[in-house]
């Protein structure tokens, strides 16, 4: 005798042998949790003869030969339905509408990114990036959760304040299932870091480098300039594509950078020491989202091999948004040579790197 059951969420179902005529609902239970991986037992349902209009919850003592002798018929399963989804199951829910649409899930999943900042952009393309079906992101960050970020980072909350950025990301977004979160907590070197001497910079950069050599995409949602150039620094030398992120109080901008196609980050801009400041924290309400939504667009693009005909988007405060190709500028410490500071990076050189990081002006 054979009994058909089947998730009433999911619609996922699997045939079961009666053999044992004192099978009860409660052994099923046993075995569903153990086949789903989870830890609570479900609650089963079906539909009865006596009562055709109205489904009858099931009890763990109740007995399935009894069950299905009195159920409407043969073909009618016996429900179950659980608080819990193995996690599988959970990314076939969250990413199958995004499949329907049009999007390579499979090369999606196959894909890791590491996004360097998870704050007021980067919280939002962590959990776009979860959501779209990416299987494992790192979280660069060397903050904690202060009262200001609860309102409005998404992954944060009340609970979370004073605990470190990386391992409340890790546990709100795993909570999604079918992924991976690698939490890194260090500081980027930058102009305003707290290193106070080479050595500690170039350890800084080892750790974050053996991250970076392990993802496919880096993103940048970071405060300062200087941080930013760290991590591109480390992306370009090792061919890796790098999208920037910026927001403040005159719009945002998303930056691509594919490496010996798009001019760096530093290309054309003249910068000085003392004008590395955050600016994000003050951009206005949308314009943080609206950039990351952007850029999670742009990164598909990219993972999907599209053709992309822009390296530059500018959303305005007035409602615009421009896009443009950026040339290569002139003279860039960076890039533009084979003694640039990426190029020495990429010959195990670091001194050009520590030497820009470390001038006075």
């Amino acid at each position: 005798m054979k009994v058909l059951f089947q998730n009433a969420d999911t619609g996922d179902n699997f045939e079961h042998d009666i053999i044992e005529k004192e099978l009860r609902i409660r052994d099923i239970a046993i075995q569903i949790m153990k086949k789903y991986e989870i830890k609570k037992p479900p609650f089963f349902f079906t539909i009865m003869k006596e009562n055709p209009t109205k489904e009858t919850i099931l009890e763990e003592d109740d007995v399935l030969s009894t069950i299905i002798e009195k159920k409407l018929d043969e073909k009618t399963p016996i429900w179950f339905r659980s608080s819990e989804l193995h996690p599988d199951m959970v990314y076939k829910l969250r990413t199958e509408r995004f499949e329907m649409s049009g999007y390579k899930l499979i090369e999606i999943g196959q894909k890791s990114v590491l996004i360097a900042g998870i704050g007021l952009i980067g919280a939002d393309l962590a959990a776009h990036c979860a959501t779209i079906g990416v299987k494992k992101i790192f979280v660069l960050d060397y903050g904690s959760v202060d009262w200001y970020n609860i309102y409005r980072q998404i992954l944060y909350y009340k609970k979370d304040v004073f605990r470190p950025k990386v391992e409340v990301a890790r546990e709100n977004l795993e909570e999604l299932g079918g992924l991976e979160v690698i939490p890194i907590r260090i500081e980027i070197p930058s102009f305003i870091s707290s290193y106070n001497n080479p050595k500690l910079i170039e350890d800084a950069l080892s750790q974050i480098e053996s991250y970076v050599k392990k993802a496919d995409y880096i993103i940048t949602a970071l405060d300062t300039f200087s941080a930013r150039m760290t991590i591109q620094t480390l992306a370009l030398a090792n061919d890796k594509t790098l999208i920037n992120t910026a927001a403040g109080l005159i719009g945002g901008v998303v930056q691509l950078v594919r490496p010996n196609v798009d001019p760096c980050l530093a290309c054309g801009v003249y910068f000085e020491r003392t004008q590395d400041i955050g600016a994000c924290t003050l951009a206005t309400f949308g314009t943080p989202k609206i950039i990351a939504g952007l850029t999670i667009d742009l990164l598909l693009d990219v993972i999907e091999d599209r053709v992309v005909e822009f390296n530059h988007i500018k959303f305005t405060p007035n409602y615009e948004l421009e896009k443009g190709f950026f040339e290569k500028g002139s003279s860039c410490i960076f890039c533009d040579s084979p003694n640039g500071i990426i190029d020495s990076f990429q010959k195990k050189n670091k001194k050009p790197l520590l030497d820009w990081l470390f001038k006075t002006s």
